[in-house]
């Protein structure tokens, strides 16, 4: 390739420059035959190759759409935007200070089901279920973090920011929406022969935390670290059945919207002192009003305030007693 072609279109330039040269010496008519069937052998010549690129370009670019699309169902919407969008360089050790509320679920009694069934069914229910609130998720704007085995993560403010309030609320009402849509589950998976219902756990935090990647330049995950993070965690640990705790500043968001309780305090692991907890109140009517009867026994309990296991608990120590 001589000097001054380098460049991609450089066969087209030189085809013009010779069709302008043939148009100006139609004035003199000193233009051949044989030069005008030349100039079209090679414009015949150009258009075949300008195809073949065209028909690579377009199959490359369907490749890659495919690559993407299948790559967006391992990454966060979120993120995935921010990626495609090219906002997010990739670079390691880049993080930011922000505060986001934070989201942990898991499910109640979930290594026991786990051991009484199959590997091919159990993947059957776990997935089903984590279909389930991913659509949750994606419709209160969150950013799932990571699945856990059971667990869920989710955070609300990153990448996407609107205010501190509206993070909270969000993450909130997603919360309540999957505890009402397991319940929903539960009736499903009794009817498909599950004996024991399954419960879903819930906590969340609101607090400043560092966003970003982590990992290494091989790989990376972009995620968050933090006190509040692992708050989120311990109150969905110390979470009774469907119950959802929430922290004091996540309260402080909510609390003129959302029905909560009353604060209490709670010693949690890996904090030096107690915190603040606040339960989101549940109004449904068939999970407030629950009967338990054993042999004479007959008492309706709210199950948001305690757990079956702990009334049968008390129940058996009165039966223990002399004078019961």
């Amino acid at each position: 390739m001589s000097e001054g072609h380098s460049e991609l279109f450089w066969r087209e330039a030189e085809l013009l420059k010779k069709a302008q040269q043939a148009a100006d010496d139609l004035q003199d008519d000193s233009v051949s035959l044989a030069e005008y069937n030349e100039l079209i052998a090679s414009y015949a010549d150009l258009l075949k190759q300008i195809s073949l690129l065209t028909r690579i370009s377009d199959k490359n670019q369907k490749r890659t759409k495919d690559i993407l699309q299948r790559l967006s169902r391992y990454v966060p919407p979120p993120i995935y935007r921010k990626i495609a969008s090219g906002k997010e360089t990739g670079e390691i050790n880049k993080t930011r200070r922000v505060k986001l509320s934070i989201f942990f679920s898991d499910i109640k009694g979930f290594s026991w089901l786990s051991s009484d069934m199959q590997g091919e069914a159990l993947s059957t229910f776990l997935n089903s279920y984590l279909e389930e609130m991913t659509h949750i998720v994606n419709r209160h704007g969150g950013t799932l973090d990571k699945y856990i085995g059971d667990a869920i993560m989710v955070f609300f403010g990153d990448p996407d920011f609107t205010s501190d309030e509206d993070h909270a609320l969000r993450c909130v009402q997603m919360a309540i929406e999957m505890r009402s849509r397991m319940r929903e589950l539960q009736e499903r998976w009794f009817n498909l022969g599950y004996p024991e219902p399954l419960h879903i756990r819930m906590g969340i935090s609101t607090g400043f935390v560092n966003v970003g990647n982590f990992g290494s330049e091989k790989l990376m995950e972009y995620t968050i670290i933090g006190a509040p993070v692992n708050l989120a965690a311990r109150l969905q640990e110390n979470a009774r059945e469907d119950q959802i705790l929430i922290s004091h500043e996540t309260w402080g968001f909510v609390k003129d919207s959302i029905p909560c309780g009353p604060p209490f305090e709670m010693e949690v692991k890996g904090f030096y002192r107690p915190v603040l907890v606040h339960e989101l109140q549940d109004e449904t009517p068939s999970a407030t009003k629950k009967t338990y009867e054993d042999k004479g026994w007959s008492l309706q309990y709210d199950p948001n305030l305690i757990c079956l296991e702990d009334i049968k608990e008390q129940i058996s120590r009165l039966k223990d007693k002399p004078d019961s």
